[in-house]
Parts: structure tokens; sequence; C-alpha cells
């Protein structure tokens, strides 16, 4: 059962996707430090009431279908036979699809995570008087509350992390898609000079 829920290589796989080519210092800033200190300025701004649990559930279930669309389109652009590139542009195109669907598995991941964490800040209200009472001594706020800002800086965190993952992934589909353009463009170019050359001799 564990070994058919286990996603540790998709975990890893994102992970050497962002720290390839950087510093460990640099990947840990961006990646770790910059989503959890936007995570607790937002929380201290506003801990997420309903409308706003609504807008992220949507925002997520959206994520969601559009990141398993794109994961379609990555699996059915591995072939790489008609392309008229050469083995190593070939090699560096699929190291590029491999990273990308990783990050896109991750958003996923990641994507699911919120969603838990966001069905557990919609369920989890503890009517316990004495607790209540108790933290509203200390924090002249309930234990509610304290539940729900626990999960809603998960919430923003997740969040984050699902937005800066995203545009990587526009970076990277990017970079992909513009080389196989030039390249169609390459070749339909030398088809119209092929034209020209016919039309000019006849």
């Amino acid at each position: 059962m564990y070994s058919k829920l286990n996603i540790k290589n998709v975990i890893l796989g994102h992970k050497s996707s962002l720290a390839d080519g950087k510093t460990n210092s640099n990947y840990k800033i961006e990646f770790i430090f910059l989503p959890i200190v936007a995570a607790i300025a937002l929380i201290f701004i506003k801990v997420p009431d309903n409308d706003v649990k609504n807008i992220f559930g949507i925002c997520f279930s959206i994520l969601i279908g559009l990141y398993l669309n794109i994961l379609v389109l990555l699996i059915s652009s591995i072939s790489s036979e008609n392309l008229k590139i050469t083995h190593k542009q070939k090699k560096i195109r699929l190291e590029l699809l491999k990273e990308t669907l990783y990050n896109v598995s991750f958003s996923v991941y990641i994507s699911v995570k919120a969603l838990i964490v966001l069905f557990l800040s919609t369920i989890l209200v503890l009517t316990n008087e004495t607790l209540n009472d108790f933290f509203c001594v200390l924090t002249n706020n309930d234990f509610n509350y304290f539940i729900q800002f626990i999960l809603g800086l998960f919430l923003y965190k997740y969040t984050i992390d699902i937005f800066l993952i995203l545009f990587i992934i526009l970076k990277r589909i990017n970079i992909l898609y513009t080389k196989e353009i030039d390249i169609e463009n390459l070749k339909l170019n030398e088809l119209i000079r092929n034209e020209d050359d016919d039309d000019d001799n006849n």
C-alpha cells in the first residue's frame, strides 16, 4: 500500500531540478525561506475566512485541472523522432521535459496538500469551552482562532509554492516550444525559398 502512495521520487526530482546549477543557499532563499516569510506576513495581515477559503478552493481545483492537462501535453511531446535536430539537442530537450514533468507532478502534490489543509480548516471547530477560555486569557482569541491561524499559514505557504513553481513551468515550456517553433520556421523558410526558386525557373 505504502509503495503505491510513495511519491518520494517526485519530491526528489523536483528539488533536484530547482537546485541544478544553483548554489544551495540560493535554492533555500528562493524556494524555502521566501515562501515562509511571505506566508507569515500574509497570515498576520488576514487569517483566511470563509470567503477567502472559497476562493482558494476554486483556484486549487482549477490549477489541478491545468496541471493534469500540462502533464498530458508533456507526455505526448516526449517522442522526438520527427524533429530534425541533433542528438545532443534531443537529449537536452528530453532533460528539460523530465524536469518540467517533475515540477508539474510536484505542483499537483502541493495542490492536493493545500486542499487537505483547506478541508481541515473548514471542519476543525472545537467546542471545548475550558480550552477556549484558557486561550482567550492568553491570547485574547479562542482555540479555534489558533487552529485557523496555523492552518492559514500552511495554506498561504502552499499557495505561494504553487505559483512559484507555475512560473518555473511556464518558463521551461516557453523555452521548449520556442525552440521547436524556431525549427519549424527554419523548415518553412527553406520550403518557401525552394518554391520561389521553382517559380523563377519556370
